[in-house]
């Protein structure tokens, strides 16, 4: 057992005594999830979920869903590289940093019950939310888009029966400023409407500092924010019925995070400040708008922009009868993307992505011992693509898929249930590619088209059973399996790696964990092991004489535990913990697939080209990308009350193994070493009074860190340095 996981456990008993030692002053507020497409008790569903509600949002500072990553055991999140505001999700190991061409996310994100396609404008800011719930493991059998790895389910608040207006201001270093507001009106006693806005901008962290050809091409602040959005709802009752039309939009013209150079090859070791590689000259301005085959080195390119346009309406109608209650959820989106950026060399793309989904489920609320959830879910997305990277590409990709799933539980007794579900899909995608240059194109291997069809059949299922061995503990053991869709590189270098074709990628889960509350419910303490074998994992990496394009790993074994902790021994006093373990490993591979994962050896030890089983052995002793061995949160929040009003002193510990982000475990720039991060919040509200104040701050120790890098040039794209700013807030 490592270290972490010893001091979450003994931190856990020693609690527990000082709980049993303290008077009965406090209990842990429930927290309901719907895991299960039922509101349920966290401590009573056999899943592996976090919820995090309206308060533990504002007061753990998670402002958008690069932040959750605190909080949720063995998740990690970044910023794709040149990107930005594209999502890199791994959960458990497992997750997809490709934001083009047809390839699935292996973590789906749903705002509303509406998945998102695209990584591409999934970092989202959390504006208005009733809660965010994080699942674990393969979702398919309840949910409409399939996601073999986890899903990120964000609900904001619907409209209320009253009138009310509510907002926050907040000022920071680096001239940042939010502006965020809500409000609700009661139009009438059956109907409702609710809206909501942010404004956000901040400048950016980076100095850029060519020479050469591009001496006179200096730029500052880099790298700045600036979004804008908003949405409104509107909710009518009819009897027994509701219907919910939501539509929101989204413009974000903050800058691509610029790749700088890691600090051992740095010319100033500080890489917030770009300038090219020691012995290095541009050979070219920095300004200009990116060509073909367009190589300015690291610290010669100054064009970063990006513009990210989403928007999006839907119409949720929900009726109950009997003791049936319907739902019908519709929704349209669309998302336009033009980026300029730099990612080892200069890159250009320009995403016009359209879906439409529909969704329609039964459950049950019987009173006999079985219940049910059923329902259908059509999903279609047309796909365009235009990019530049030393090749001009495009990319179109058409998706049509077609599910029915079911999940029911049945009581075995007051204590014991078991719950069975699956979920038949059928997928249909028409790829085409080409590369202007070479003119060479995808090529359908069955009759010659450019136009490839791939379309496959799949089903999924789970099997779970739960048990309460006392009111207040509950075990649970699950197996289930999952998918990601077959899908296609967007790269074409050669002809042969062009457009290659990646097979389905499977996985078969189990899960056993425990659910424990005692000491009067003032301590919460749960468990979940887990054993994931993937096959035919999709990776994307340079092969050598292919060059980048993507390929399935035969198999791939993942097993890890993970634990939170909560401990309120009085009404003022709470902490929260959390702790993921990971030990992820390739078990089986080819000898191609080895030469991929190793790029032609340039991840093993020494400098011999290796071939046979000693590149596979190689390859076997990699770890996978974006997979920490451990990673620890700690979170304190304390309440002072006084005669003014209540003072909130809150902070949070994040201790996390190094890592790497390309699957050769190198260059240096792949290796990511995490410090220990800092974040802490001071919050005042004024008794009887309408507004609050906080002053906050994040990775308050200034560490200089960075999730991601590239093969080429050494770069790196560093995560944010200290940031901090006060918040005024207003609800009547």
């Amino acid at each position: 057992m490592t270290q972490p996981a010893r001091f979450l456990i003994l931190s856990a008993s020693t609690l527990a005594m000082m709980a049993v030692s303290t008077p009965a002053l406090a209990q842990i507020d429930e927290v309901f999830t719907t895991a299960q497409r039922r509101a349920e008790s966290t401590q009573d569903v056999p899943v592996a979920v976090t919820v995090l509600s309206t308060q533990d949002l504002e007061i753990k500072q998670v402002g958008d869903t690069l932040d959750l990553q605190n909080f949720v055991p063995n998740l990690n999140i970044g910023t794709n590289t040149g990107t930005s505001n594209a999502a890199r999700i791994f959960l458990r190991g497992v997750g997809e940093d490709e934001s083009r061409g047809a390839v699935e996310p292996a973590v789906g994100t749903y705002i509303d019950g509406v998945y998102i396609g695209r990584i591409v404008g999934a970092l989202i800011d959390l504006v208005d939310l009733e809660q965010v719930e994080v699942l674990r493991g393969p979702q398919g059998t309840l949910y409409g888009r399939n996601s073999n790895g986890g899903a990120i389910k964000i609900s904001s608040i619907k409209p209320q029966q009253e009138t009310s207006f509510s907002g926050k201001l907040t000022y920071g270093n680096r001239d940042r400023f939010d502006a965020k507001g809500v409000a609700n009106f009661a139009l009438t006693d059956s109907t409702a409407v609710r809206l909501s806005g942010l404004y956000k901008s901040r400048d950016g962290f980076f100095d850029i500092n060519p020479n050469g050809a591009a001496a006179d091409d200096a730029v500052e602040n880099i790298g700045d924010i600036e979004t804008l959005a908003f949405r409104g709802s509107i909710s009518q009752d009819y009897a027994n019925w509701n219907v919910l039309i939501t539509a929101d939009y989204t413009e974000d013209d903050s800058d691509p995070i610029p790749s700088s150079i890691i600090d051992t090859f740095d010319a100033d070791g500080d890489i917030f400040t770009i300038e090219p590689a020691p012995g290095t000259t541009c050979f070219a301005p920095a300004d200009t708008e990116i060509t073909p085959f367009d190589f300015r080195p690291v610290g010669c390119f100054t064009g970063h922009s990006s513009e990210v346009i989403s928007r999006g309406i839907s119409g949720t109608v929900t009726g109950v009868y009997d003791n049936f209650t319907i739902q019908s959820i519709t929704a349209f989106r669309r998302l336009d993307d033009d980026l300029q950026s730099h990612i080892g060399f200069s890159f250009a793309q320009q995403t016009d992505q359209e879906q439409f989904s529909q969704e329609v489920t039964v459950s049950t609320n019987l009173e006999g011992p079985f219940n049910l959830v059923a329902g259908g879910y059509y999903f279609r997305e047309d796909l365009n693509l235009d990019s530049i990277f030393v090749f001009p590409f495009r990319v179109t990709a058409d998706t049509e898929s077609f599910a029915l799933f079911a999940q029911g539980t049945y009581d075995v007794t007051d204590r014991a249930r078991l719950t069975g579900g699956v979920r038949w899909t059928t997928e249909d995608r028409d790829f085409a590619g080409i590369n202007f240059t070479s003119g060479l194109t995808s090529i359908d291997p069955e009759d010659g088209d450019t136009n490839v069809n791939n379309d496959f059949n799949n089903v999924s299922f789970t099997v779970k059973g739960d048990y309460n061995v006392t009111d207040d503990a509950l075990i649970f053991a699950s197996f289930s399996t999952g998918f990601k869709g077959s899908g296609f590189s967007p790269d074409c270098f050669s002809p042969t790696a062009c457009f290659l074709p990646v097979e389905e990628e499977t996985v078969q889960t189990f899960e056993a964990g425990f659910r424990t509350q005692f000491a009067d419910n003032r301590v919460q303490f749960n468990g979940t092991y887990f054993f994931n074998t993937y096959d035919n994992l999709q990776i994307g990496a340079t092969v050598p004489g292919l060059g980048f394009t993507r390929f399935n790993v035969d198999e791939t074994e993942i097993q890890g535990l993970e634990f939170d902790l909560t401990f309120r021994p009085i009404d003022r006093f709470e902490v929260v913990a959390n702790l993921g373990i990971l030990d992820a490993e390739y078990t089986e591979l080819t000898e191609a697939q080895a030469g991929g994962l190793t790029n032609n050896s340039a991840g093993c030890p020494g400098t011999e080209v290796l071939s046979g089983q000693a590149l596979i052995d190689c390859a076997l002793d990699l770890e996978l990308k974006n997979a920490p061995d451990y990673k620890l949160n700690i979170a304190a929040i304390y309440t002072q009350p006084t005669t003014w009003g209540n003072f909130t002193l809150s902070g949070d510990i994040s201790f996390e193994d190094d890592s790497f982000s390309l699957v050769a475990n190198s260059p240096e720039s792949a290796f990511s070493d995490i410090p220990t991060l800092l974040n802490a919040r001071l919050a005042f509200r004024p008794k009887d009074s309408f507004w609050h104040i906080s002053v906050w701050g994040k990775n308050i120790t200034d560490q200089e860190f960075f999730r991601a890098g590239t093969a080429t040039g050494n770069a790196v794209f560093p995560s944010e340095p200290a940031t901090f700013g006060v918040d005024v807030g207003f609800d009547f």
